[in-house]
């Protein structure tokens, strides 16, 4: 697909089917993902990449426990998709390693979308992110997750500011 037909099409998803979600089209995500660029190039990404249903599980449920009903569609995001990639990563620059990863995100997601699946950026994550690190024995910042899998549900297009309301130009 063209890349500007990538962009225009993403969206996120919060439905997913039964659909199985094999590892190599998951590799082939993380690997457009480590081609981001990076703050010196220190490459912080760290991805856990969880399939099992059972863990799945139990991490939505931790999020239902600790956020309550907020918390409730994206816990079943998570316990829905195919694929949950917890991204942590090594941090020496707070912003600027954040800055890297979520570049790593954005190629993940758009490469998602390039290969017919559906995405979602999970930034709740966090809310249990000391639970997560303990129990998975990762010794790294958590900055985000993405669900990955199918769905038979594509959103309309949401709305976007117009580009004159979020710049200002100096000819």
């Amino acid at each position: 697909m063209e890349l500007g037909k990538v962009i225009e099409d993403r969206r996120s998803i919060r439905s997913f089917n039964d659909k199985v979600l094999a590892k190599d089209i998951i590799v082939d995500i993380l690997n457009y993902a480590i081609l981001a660029p990076s703050a010196k190039n220190r490459q912080p990404w760290y991805f856990v990449i969880v399939q099992n249903k059972d863990l799945k599980q139990k991490i939505g449920d931790s999020l239902y426990k600790k956020m309550g009903d907020v918390s409730k569609t994206t816990s079943n995001v998570i316990k829905d998709c195919q694929a949950l990639v917890l991204v942590y990563a090594d941090i020496e620059d707070m912003v600027m390693d954040t800055v890297s990863v979520g570049a790593g995100i954005e190629n993940m997601i758009l490469r998602a979308t390039d290969l017919g699946v559906a995405s979602l950026w999970i930034g709740f994550i966090l809310n249990i992110e000391e639970e997560l690190s303990k129990n998975l024995q990762i010794n790294k910042k958590l900055i985000s997750a993405v669900a990955f899998g199918y769905t038979d549900t594509i959103p309309l297009k949401r709305p976007r500011k117009p580009l004159e309301e979020v710049s200002r130009w100096y000819l």
